[in-house]
């Protein structure tokens, strides 16, 4: 809104200035971003530049494997969790459980990783271009 009460200063100047991006069948009230679809060229492309894509799969112990799981799903590898020992029914072990996986998903959100149970024993965690 501020570029279209603006005095014309100078052509030079003006043309710097004013950079906005409109849809024309909107007029003033176009939104502020454009919407982009995929493009699957592009990301095939994309998928073309990661050189190798991995599976890897992971004994789930403690809060210490985290940063190991999230160092692969920043590396575009797939990751299987065998969760089988902290999901044995014990009280103790499921919230522990619980508080990993919180964990996990906090420390993947800026990747745009997605979590899903296969099963009671196991988790996959694969990175934002797999889809589930």
């Amino acid at each position: 809104m501020r570029s279209i009460f603006r005095r014309k200063q100078n052509d030079d100047i003006s043309e710097e200035i004013s950079t906005t991006r409109s849809i024309p069948s909107l007029g003033l009230f176009s939104p502020a971003t454009e919407s982009i679809q995929a493009d699957p060229v592009r990301e095939l492309k994309r998928l073309g530049e990661l050189e190798e894509i991995f599976v890897r799969s992971k004994k789930l112990e403690s809060l210490a494997d985290v940063p190991y799981i999230v160092e692969e799903i920043k590396d575009g590898n797939i990751v299987l969790l065998d969760i089988s020992r902290l999901n044995d029914g014990n009280n103790q072990t499921h919230i522990e459980l619980r508080r990993i996986i919180e964990r996990i998903r906090g420390a993947t959100r800026g990747y745009q990783a997605d979590i899903a149970l296969v099963n009671d024993g196991c988790m996959i965690i694969t990175p934002s271009f797999v889809k589930l």
